[in-house]
């Protein structure tokens, strides 16, 4: 694995939910830092999860890699508090001003906007990718319309 010269570190981070749809929760970064859809078992808890509810959870920079480790996400499977763990996925797409990740094992994609990627090598589909993670704990519900989330 090669080291980079900055290290991406996990941050406590919210987001606003803004829609369900079967399994899939569609996750809206504060600060229009991206966009998260995550499997309905990564957000911790059996209430029903709602547009409006507010999350927070471990999430970072992203890491483009040219020689990727195996990451084992098998802790966010279960249930545990929100824990920083390494995941890896692959970008999907790339335009202008965004890139969008597939995450491994079925976590989901993840929308970060292009500064949100550290990047030996130009960006394009099919690059491999290691960033931080976790589960979600619902948080509150906001008082933002739902509309305008």
């Amino acid at each position: 694995m090669e080291m980079p010269e900055y290290t991406i570190s996990p941050v406590w981070m919210g987001g606003l939910v803004k829609e369900t749809e079967k399994d899939l929760v569609r996750i809206h970064l504060r600060g229009r830092l991206g966009v998260l859809v995550v499997p309905r078992w990564l957000i911790r808890g059996d209430e029903e999860i709602v547009p409006g509810h507010e999350l927070s959870f471990y999430f970072s920079y992203v890491w483009v890699v040219t020689d990727p480790v195996e990451c084992d996400a098998s802790e966010l499977r279960q249930g545990m508090d929100p824990f920083p763990v390494l995941v890896s996925g692959t970008i999907t797409e790339v335009n202008d001003t965004a890139a969008r990740i597939t995450v491994q094992d079925g976590l989901g994609t993840v929308a970060v906007p292009r500064r949100w990627l550290f990047t030996p090598v130009p960006l394009k589909t099919g690059l491999k990718v290691e960033f931080y993670y976790s589960s979600m704990d619902v948080t509150g519900m906001s008082s933002i319309p739902v509309e305008s989330i």
